[in-house]
């Protein structure tokens, strides 16, 4: 079964946490705060942020049966036949792959790396898949 395995985008990942320190000595200089004292309160917090954003990465695997990836510590399964529509829309330092079902249900995936050679065969694979939703319902349509 052919199957498109994504990685982690780590760039958006180490700029997220350049972001998150960077904030913390914002803080600092606005409120003019001891430094030790802001770095030990917004620490954890920032750190657990940043935990529950790595478990996010665990794994995101297109099949022409559907998309499997994971939530936190749950893995979840999205079926093709429920897949209505794939796009893709790039940003500054990412990619937002954006999955929508026939239930109105939308799930976007930004956490991972999307280049144009991968966009295109993730588009194909659930392409044919919907060329014959909208087959099926024009043959039905017309009979």
């Amino acid at each position: 079964m052919k199957s498109i395995k994504l990685a982690p985008n780590w760039w958006l990942q180490f700029t997220k946490c350049v972001f998150a320190f960077s904030l913390i000595f914002l803080i600092h200089i606005i409120f003019s705060e001891n430094l030790e004292v802001v770095f030990f309160t917004a620490s954890p917090v920032l750190l657990i942020i940043i935990a529950f954003n790595i478990l996010h990465l665990r794994f995101l695997h297109c099949y022409r049966a559907g998309i499997c990836y994971t939530r936190l510590c749950t893995e979840r399964y999205i079926n093709s036949e429920e897949i209505t529509f794939v796009s893709f829309s790039a940003f500054f330092l990412f990619t937002i792959f954006k999955v929508e079902l026939e239930n109105g249900k939308t799930f976007h995936f930004y956490n991972w790396q999307l280049d144009d050679e991968t966009q295109s065969a993730i588009s194909k694979m659930y392409c044919n898949k919907l060329a014959k939703k909208v087959e099926n319902i024009g043959g039905k349509c017309s009979a």
